[in-house]
């Protein structure tokens, strides 16, 4: 039985993953049209503007992740 609750949770897991991942872009997209056709941004600043965020969240997650595994050595 432990193991079809452990099922589940991978499912939870991976649906959850993806519909984030799914919210992530479309949110972006959402963003990066706005700020290009109302606030007259060009692609380049907004490609750029992007890759600065994007290494901050990964950056953020990566400590978060590790960070945990980490604290559960100790």
């Amino acid at each position: 039985m432990a193991h079809i609750r452990e099922m589940g949770t991978r499912v939870d897991r991976a649906l959850l993953f993806l519909m984030s991942v799914i919210t992530a872009a479309i949110t972006a997209l959402a963003l990066a049209l706005i700020a290009h056709y109302d606030f007259g941004l060009s692609r380049e600043e907004i490609r750029g503007a992007a890759m600065v965020g994007a290494g901050v969240i990964s950056a953020l997650v990566v400590i978060e992740v590790f960070g945990k595994k980490l604290r559960k050595l100790k």
